[in-house]
């Protein structure tokens, strides 16, 4: 909550607070080797499949400037980070190195990733997105970085 009141202050921006915070979280709890958060598990994604979103308490949206581009027209992208790939073994070892595992789309794709964010279970072919192209490669990528499954 602190993150979002702080959002457009000059001193902070909240969508860092929230990478910091994913970042340094640790990996949901599971029995065994955790392979489920980092292998792709059951169907892959179709047109045609139902997806919902998995993990949601270690996921998080963020707007920010194309982190790609360096000239001054930087558009903003959507990024997603999670701590699924995160490491119980250096959870808070103060490793300055720590990698931020995530994704980023264009702003293009908010209103699809909103209907996945707030829906129990959601039809690919449904996703606000152009092109049915499009609707694939977003559950595809999401898949692919475990954090939506084919239900």
């Amino acid at each position: 909550m602190l993150a979002d009141k702080l959002e457009g202050t000059k001193e902070l921006l909240s969508a860092d607070m929230k990478k910091d915070f994913i970042m340094n979280r640790l990996p949901p709890y599971c029995v065994g080797d955790g392979a489920e958060l980092s292998t792709p598990g059951g169907q892959l994604p179709r047109l045609d499949s139902t997806v919902r979103l998995q993990f949601k308490d270690h996921i998080v949206l963020t707007l920010g400037p194309d982190q790609d581009r360096s000239d001054e027209t930087r558009e903003k992208m959507i990024y997603i980070y999670h701590s699924l790939k995160n490491r119980r073994e250096t959870h808070m070892m103060g490793n300055e190195e720590t990698e931020s595992h995530g994704l980023r789309f264009p702003l293009s794709h908010m209103d699809a990733l909103k209907q996945i964010w707030n829906s129990t279970a959601i039809s690919v072919k449904d996703l606000k997105l152009t092109t049915d192209e499009e609707k694939e490669s977003l559950a595809l990528s999401l898949w692919t970085e475990c954090l939506i499954q084919v239900v």
